[in-house]
């Protein structure tokens, strides 16, 4: 039998970049779509397991902690799929690192922004400002 997967067929994944709401509303559409023209089939979706809260947390507060940034969920998407037997020929674990260390740069990169213009880094810090 033939492997599920080769190295030759391309894998193709939609993450939905937006604001919450908005990436909600392009998920129904893209879930009505699917449905209306594949009516005996869901819409394939995958739950990452392994994703914890993101560095991102830090400057960009989230809904909730178990929610994160499009950048560190293509990271854990990566990371997770590398555990897939059929998919480590793919080499998405080194992809995956080199995800989280882009995210590694833009955080210090926004964190110095954040610094030089006299403003706080930390989640906590900011809300308790609207809180006064």
């Amino acid at each position: 039998m033939p492997p599920l997967i080769s190295k030759e067929k391309p894998l193709n994944f939609v993450l939905i970049d937006g604001t919450w709401s908005n990436s909600a509303a392009m998920y129904r559409r893209l879930k009505d779509r699917w449905t209306s023209l594949c009516e005996d089939e869901d819409l394939p979706c995958i739950s990452l397991s392994t994703l914890g809260a993101s560095l991102m947390h830090k400057l960009r507060p989230q809904p909730s902690w178990d929610r994160t940034c499009t950048a560190a969920a293509a990271a854990g998407l990566l990371s997770e799929l590398h555990l897939c037997p059929e998919l480590s020929v793919h080499g998405l674990d080194e992809q995956a690192e080199a995800v989280e260390d882009a995210i590694d740069v833009l955080l210090h990169a926004l964190t110095t922004r954040r610094l030089r213009r006299g403003r706080s880094i930390t989640r906590k810090d900011r809300h308790l400002d609207l809180i006064k």
